[in-house]
């Protein structure tokens, strides 16, 4: 008898470690304290501003407000093909080909937040700099629907 009851005591016994290990979950771990080793972060790109010191937590940027013009145009989306021309546009302005499959990434953002007013400045856009305002105040600002 002792036989048929040995494979129920062992799940028994499991059952209880199981149940105790989950409700019982191992405590946070601390952040290790500051050190001298420098981070690994980024610094970006020169002349760009990065905010530093306590409270800080994102770059910093002084980019005028959205014109009226601009704040309607960031609400009117664009079709793929406008997509893949501003993406064609910036890989041109850096160098590339325009079909240069590093503005993969661009068509990407652009297929979920592309916008008029993103594809006018990109068109206007004389430099990779321009382009880089452009992608940031109207493609990846979270001001598009």
């Amino acid at each position: 008898m002792p036989r048929n009851l040995l494979p129920w005591v062992l799940l028994a016994v499991a059952a209880v470690v199981a149940v105790t290990v989950l409700r019982n979950p191992a405590p946070p771990v601390a952040p290790p304290a500051a050190s001298n080793v420098p981070s690994m972060a980024p610094a970006g790109p020169p002349g760009v501003p990065v905010a530093s010191g306590p409270g800080a937590s994102a770059r910093t940027y002084d980019d005028p407000p959205l014109d009226e013009t601009e704040q309607h145009d960031v609400r009117i989306h664009i079709q793929h093909e406008l997509c893949e021309e501003g993406a064609g546009r910036i890989n041109v302005l850096e160098g590339l080909e325009p079909t240069d499959k590093k503005g993969f990434r661009i068509v990407s953002a652009c297929l979920r937040h592309g916008n008029v007013a993103w594809y006018k400045c990109v068109l206007k856009a004389g430099t990779r700099l321009e382009a880089g305002t452009c992608n940031r105040r109207l493609l990846n600002s979270g001001l598009t629907p």
